[in-house]
């Protein structure tokens, strides 16, 4: 009688990391298939997880989970992996392996499942693995807690307008800057808070710099960038990196922190260069919290310069415009009663009267402001009062003031921050007319100007009130569009 021999036992092999390096996967399938050629163990699949942590979940759509799957199934007898944490930083994938009857051998122990002492030096040598992760875990909180004390921010994500400098760059710069200026987009980012501050709406400077190109910076699924939207602006307005402030970790633990809440005292000075002033960033952020105007979600971006904001001289209501898609630009009468006019020469005539205004000798003495807060000065008292706050909490630590006997001064300093905060608030508040009515040249710098910022101006200064020109009324004569439009200055 015959005595048959049992069929091989069939192999399977997995391999991850979690940094994409084709080399470091290739290096774990050769090992991985010398092992099971070794023991005459036919391999039937591979299973590869390029890029993808160990602590993560692997669910539906990875190589991970379709390996569950086939195993559960019966498709494979043995699992191949170089090492167990190739599986995970936890034994739930052990245990399930086991479950289905499928015995786990790794190519620099030979562990095998499917023995209870194989499980018994798995359960070790992940725990020991686990241990080592959590450890060093643990190091990089603590180095990176330390980091930010200094100013220097962690790897991750880089703020528009800057580029990220790495730990070898800095070392041979001999520095410890983390970001540099891209100069370009750094420009888009003082444009954004300019425009902004000057009454431009978000949707407005969105679309402003999407027209010009612009793109956000590229990431894993889209390297070229993505348009602007409002959303975009308005992070970038109310991040504090923006003004060479780093956000210290929240109370009590590292986690994400709240851009709508972040104050100037949640923040330290930030080791690299800042693209706008405190006082700026500070400004930006109260209006956006205040919920005005300017912070409009994009719902309306207008396209002509009048349309909204003139007015019908019979009903007083807001005018409309149209025509635009057949190439003839209009205004007319909400109601399409009182007046229908085309667009261009009024807006010409509107333009010039503003231009005439901001051009005359006395603008500067009507439209600025001469009681501004001086930003400078008020940034230096504020560093001031921070190191001495710094100081009073240094005593108290090593016991050389009592908590009670220095709680009057801490109160005292924070309430002076407070209302120096609030100053240098003012102070970032961009005039709408401020740099126009300075200009050289007003009419060449009007013509530069976006059409948001035009409106802004024109919102600021003036209402510009249209009657009909009437029957047979074709004339579009500077005297014509005089005649047939009102002109009301705001105090």
């Amino acid at each position: 009688m015959s005595t048959k021999n049992p069929a091989p036992l069939r192999a399977a092999i997995y391999a991850r990391q979690s940094v994409a390096e084709p080399l470091g996967i290739d290096r774990q399938i050769e090992a991985c298939t010398a092992l099971a050629a070794s023991r005459d163990y036919p391999v039937v699949e591979r299973y590869v997880d390029d890029n993808v942590s160990g602590y993560k979940a692997r669910g539906e759509g990875t190589a991970f989970d379709r390996m569950l799957g086939d195993a559960r199934a019966g498709k494979f007898d043995v699992l191949i992996v170089r090492k167990l944490d190739r599986l995970g930083r936890s034994l739930s994938a052990l245990e399930a392996l086991t479950a289905a009857k499928v015995a786990t051998v790794t190519t620099d122990g030979e562990v095998d499942l499917a023995s209870p002492s194989g499980r018994l030096i798995a359960n070790v040598l992940t725990a020991v693995a686990r241990n080592e992760s959590e450890v060093k875990a643990e190091r990089r909180v603590f180095a990176n807690s330390d980091r930010r004390t200094k100013g220097v921010p962690t790897s991750g994500r880089v703020p528009y307008g800057y580029r990220w400098v790495s730990t070898k760059e800095r070392a041979e710069r001999g520095t410890v800057q983390a970001y540099e200026l891209d100069e370009e987009r750094a420009a888009d980012v003082r444009l954004m808070f300019e425009q902004f501050l000057a009454g431009v709406p978000l949707g407005s400077i969105a679309r402003d710099l999407n027209e010009r190109g612009r793109r956000t910076l590229p990431y894993k699924n889209h390297p070229e960038g993505v348009p602007f939207r409002p959303t975009t602006v308005r992070r970038i307005l109310l991040s504090p990196y923006y003004a060479a402030l780093l956000p210290t970790p929240p109370e009590g633990g590292w986690g994400t922190y709240d851009q709508e809440t972040i104050t100037r005292d949640q923040c330290v000075e930030g080791a690299w260069e800042a693209i706008v002033g405190e006082e700026t960033w500070l400004a930006a952020k109260e209006v956006l919290g205040n919920g005005g105007r300017r912070d409009n979600g994009g719902k309306v971006a207008r396209k002509w310069l009048l349309s909204g904001l003139a007015v019908c001289g019979v009903c007083y209501e807001p005018v409309r415009a149209g025509g635009g898609e057949a190439g003839i630009h209009s205004y007319r009468c909400r109601s399409m009663a009182h007046f229908m006019r085309r667009g261009d020469p009024l807006d010409r005539f509107v333009e010039s009267v503003i231009v005439e205004r901001l051009s005359r000798p006395d603008a500067v003495e009507l439209l600025l402001d001469k009681d501004r807060p001086d930003a400078d000065a008020l940034r230096a008292e504020r560093l001031a009062l921070s190191a001495r706050l710094d100081s009073v909490v240094e005593l108290v630590a090593d016991g050389t003031l009592t908590t009670e006997n220095a709680r009057a001064s801490i109160r005292s300093l924070r309430e002076k921050l407070a209302a120096i905060d609030s100053q240098m608030t003012e102070a970032g508040r961009v005039d709408v007319l401020g740099d126009i009515v300075d200009a050289v040249d007003v009419a060449a710098l009007w013509e530069g100007l976006s059409l948001a910022r035009k409106r802004a101006v024109l919102e600021t200064l003036m209402t510009v009130v249209v009657h009909t020109v009437g029957q047979g009324g074709r004339s579009q004569t500077m005297e014509r569009m005089a005649s047939t439009t009102d002109i009301l200055w705001k105090e």
